[in-house]
């Protein structure tokens, strides 16, 4: 074996290994603590729960819970149609919003950083979820607004009226409504994606760039021959993070009605909920996979 082809090999090793180290304290923390959980709440949802003095008493009984949640819940029905409805367009909005400030973003101008942390700030903010609902006025002006989730930030009421005026479908004009109404909570989700995205941008060979200049091509044509083939498994990665993403916001009602079903101590069905909905977004997840897979380049044409 050829000294090259000796040294190539041992430099991927260590690039496995420094992968293998950076994913050891999740992977631990998975296996000790994230695992325990998960088996802990399969168990719950085959069972009755009983809190007694010597703690908690596990009775089986079988698909109950999970034939409940199906025939007998209808706000659980209602909750999950109406989150997957919202997540099928919010998601590629926030997508396509993400690549199009990263875009911008990746131009030399001045305030250049200060304009990318202003976009990375929900990220930073841990608590971004509850800050958000505070500031679509979900907690204190929910007693003053009649309980109104809608943020007032953002009003598509103008934009509606023309756009029904002009004899757009009412459906269109509703998809609209709800897109524009949520400018702000679409901004807020978008940025570890903008982050991504530009980090995917700077790996472009710039070389790419001064061929198609050479060649004549278009700033246009640059970004469909070139930027988006070449971006195709960074958008997977924000796409896929999305998903999952607004399918455990703070501000979803399923999340929202599990939780509340676990403070009141109802443990054994709320568990089934749980796994009803962790099937159903690993579903769509690994949907999704396969379907962007099957598209990704890592070359360009």
């Amino acid at each position: 074996m050829s000294k090259l082809k000796r040294r190539s090999i041992d430099y991927e090793r260590k690039k496995s290994m420094a992968g293998f180290f950076f994913m050891l304290p999740w992977l631990l923390g998975f296996l000790f603590i994230t695992m325990r959980a998960l088996i802990t709440m399969v168990a719950y949802s085959f069972s009755k729960t009983t809190i007694t003095t010597v703690g908690m008493q596990l009775e089986f009984i079988g698909f109950d819970n999970f034939i409940k949640a199906f025939k007998t819940d209808l706000d659980f029905s209602r909750n999950l149609t109406s989150e997957i409805s919202k997540i099928a367009y919010n998601v590629p909005i926030i997508v396509a919003f993400s690549l199009f400030m990263a875009v911008l973003l990746n131009n030399e101008f001045k305030g250049r950083t200060i304009a990318r942390a202003i976009f990375f700030i929900p990220v930073i903010v841990g608590s971004g979820g509850i800050i958000l609902s505070f500031m679509n006025g979900d907690s204190t002006s929910g007693a003053m607004m009649s309980g109104e989730r809608s943020s007032m930030l953002f009003s598509a009421t103008s934009l509606s009226t023309i756009l029904r005026e002009s004899g757009v479908s009412e459906d269109f004009v509703d998809l609209v409504n709800k897109v524009t109404s949520n400018v702000y909570n679409i901004t807020w989700h978008s940025g570890l994606q903008i982050v991504l995205n530009i980090a995917g941008l700077k790996s472009v060979s710039p070389q790419l760039y001064e061929a198609a200049d050479v060649e004549g091509a278009s700033s246009w044509e640059k970004f469909w021959k070139i930027t988006f083939p070449l971006l195709m498994p960074i958008l997977m990665i924000n796409l896929i993070y999305t998903i999952i993403d607004s399918f455990t916001d703070y501000n979803n009602s399923v999340m929202a009605q599990i939780l509340n079903l676990g403070r009141q101590l109802q443990f054994a069905y709320s568990s089934a909920l749980s796994v009803i909905y962790f099937i159903i977004v690993s579903v769509v997840v690994v949907i999704v996979y396969f379907i962007i897979n099957k598209r990704i380049t890592y070359t360009v044409n």
